[in-house]
């Protein structure tokens, strides 16, 4: 059952809870994906499907994307200088696109860019959820994303879990697993 979802973007709330909408029913609706060690980009495209509905009823025409490339050179640029130091070891360390986001096509700014999301499966080391904080916080720096979230899941059938990051919050630990169990 696909829950009724405002019409207006008004809050951050809305993104959150429209987000958990979107978990819940790729968890319920996909346990081939969830339970069976399926790739992480699998779960996202599950997500992305899930998600394209909800964020239909929302004003001013907003789209989701997967592992979207059209990002400014310059900008990503930043992203890798002065968030992900050492990045450039390997070539396919250098690809530095987001798993999921949330926006308007071809616009910049808080305005334009909603949500950001990264997404690891598995047993994540703290060295890798911490690369991802990394990266999460330089696309809300540099692309200004209102909203950014880290998913987490085991790729058992394990409930998924999020790591918020807002303006004035504390840092959150990557020795941790992500705070938010999505039930």
């Amino acid at each position: 059952m696909t829950p009724v979802i405002p019409v207006a973007v008004d809050d951050d709330t809305t993104v959150r809870d429209v987000l958990r909408a979107a978990l819940r029913t790729v968890w319920s609706e996909r346990p081939d994906l969830i339970a069976h060690g399926v790739c992480e980009r699998s779960v996202v495209g599950a997500l992305l499907v899930a998600l394209t509905p909800l964020v239909a009823t929302w004003e001013r025409g907003w789209k989701v994307d997967v592992e979207y490339n059209r990002w400014h050179p310059e900008g990503l640029e930043e992203v890798r200088q002065k968030f992900l130091p050492g990045f450039e070891a390997g070539k396919k360390e250098r690809l530095v696109f987001p798993d999921l986001i949330v926006h308007h096509p071809g616009h910049d700014g808080p305005e334009h860019n909603l949500l950001v999301l990264e997404a690891k499966k598995g047993t994540i080391s703290p060295r890798a959820r911490a690369h991802d904080y990394r990266k999460l916080t330089g696309f809300r720096s540099v692309f200004r994303y209102r909203q950014a979230a880290f998913l987490e899941f085991d790729g058992r059938g394990g409930r998924p879990r999020l790591q918020w990051f807002t303006d004035g919050g504390p840092a959150a630990d990557p020795t941790r697993p992500a705070q938010e169990v999505v039930e």
